[in-house]
């Protein structure tokens, strides 16, 4: 219950989609590059983005990648420089952290913050980190993971008003947008007037659809400029794309959208179930209720248990991830995976359940 991926099979039409391969015998390339022969897939792009998020992409602003952190990589190459900082927020996605310490750069984090029963970004330090004249960079994830969290549109203006105030580029990493609950997902590049100028989204259909080996990604350049730039990256560095991620990315976003939404339902009855479960438990598991994405952010700081991750997996025989991977603030804290059926989950949380009656 740990690993981001789905217990789910994927969409029909992306099963239809990808048997028409095989009966074509197709195994070739994917059409890219040149970009005038991905036009179906930024089509595809810009129209899911239309209908799902209401943010009008310009088609031609699109890039395939082979996934969204390889659109982290060139924007990190492209706007900074070997030893500067590049701020990220603590807790978050831990190959954040990773891109930038392999790029020669240094993290530069942010503290999530519990407002409530909500996970929220420091954007006072967030400000001071933006205000150093060696940050160039942000890098951004929403819905965020590991908490939940979906940024609200005033938390997103406020962000890009410190972008613009102090000159930062903003790498918006929006692979859960189509997995939210009763919250609206607002593309950062539409929060406020000019951003965009300044702003790179990285996003796939592989996270919602759970095609993630299949390998297809992309980036929408906020303005022309940008997207010359990302053009400019040696091929070799942004394309090695899949034809079956490429043409499954295709089936998703024409024909997915009746899927998508009983899928939501589906997360959403499975996140109520673990909540009540885990709460049963013990209720200081639980410090906040998911906005976004399929992933549980549970607090193990007052279980009396040292190394919870190392514990469910010895006593239970319960993989879960553990909360330090994603930053110091993640210390104490366990990340779980309930994109899964309903036996699956009760049979992992009678598991925890059990082992915690021993503690």
């Amino acid at each position: 219950m740990w690993v981001a991926e789905m217990d789910f099979p994927v969409a029909p039409a992306i099963g239809e989609r990808l048997a028409g391969l095989f009966e074509r015998n197709d195994f070739g390339y994917p059409p890219e590059p040149p970009p005038a022969e991905a036009s179906e897939l930024r089509e595809a792009v810009a129209g899911w983005m239309l209908r799902r998020h209401g943010w009008a992409v310009d088609s031609e602003m699109v890039s395939i990648t082979p996934d969204t952190m390889r659109v982290l990589e060139i924007a990190i190459a492209l706007f900074s420089e070997p030893g500067d900082p590049v701020v990220l927020a603590n807790p978050v996605y831990q190959p954040f952290r990773v891109v930038i310490e392999d790029a020669g750069r240094a993290p530069l984090w942010v503290p999530m913050v519990l407002s409530g029963s909500r996970w929220e970004l420091d954007l006072d330090l967030l400000g001071a980190a933006f205000a150093r004249d060696d940050v160039r960079v942000y890098l951004h994830c929403n819905p965020h993971n590991p908490t939940g969290t979906v940024h609200t549109l005033e938390e997103l203006q406020a962000m890009a008003a410190l972008a613009d105030k102090h000159d930062v580029i903003v790498v918006s990493d929006e692979v859960h947008g189509d997995l939210t609950y009763g919250v609206r997902h607002v593309p950062f590049v539409t929060a406020a007037p000019g951003i965009a100028s300044r702003t790179i989204t990285a996003s796939a259909a592989t996270k919602a659809f759970n095609f993630a080996g299949l390998r297809c990604g992309f980036a929408i350049a906020g303005s022309p400029e940008i997207h010359r730039q990302i053009r400019g990256v040696p091929v070799r560095q942004r394309k090695l794309t899949s034809l079956p991620g490429y043409e499954a990315t295709i089936a998703a976003y024409t024909a997915g959208d009746a899927w998508i939404d009983a899928l939501v339902e589906h997360l959403r009855d499975m996140r109520d179930r673990a909540i009540d479960r885990l709460a049963s438990m013990a209720p200081s598991l639980l410090t906040t209720v998911p906005e976004g994405t399929y992933l549980l952010w549970t607090d193990w700081r007052n279980t009396g248990v040292d190394d919870p991750q190392a514990f469910l997996l010895e006593r239970a025989k319960v993989a879960l991830s553990p909360g330090e991977v994603f930053g110091s603030a993640g210390d104490g804290f366990l990340r779980l995976n309930f994109a899964t059926s309903r036996t699956i989950l009760d049979e992992g949380l009678d598991r925890i359940e059990a082992t915690l009656g021993d503690v």
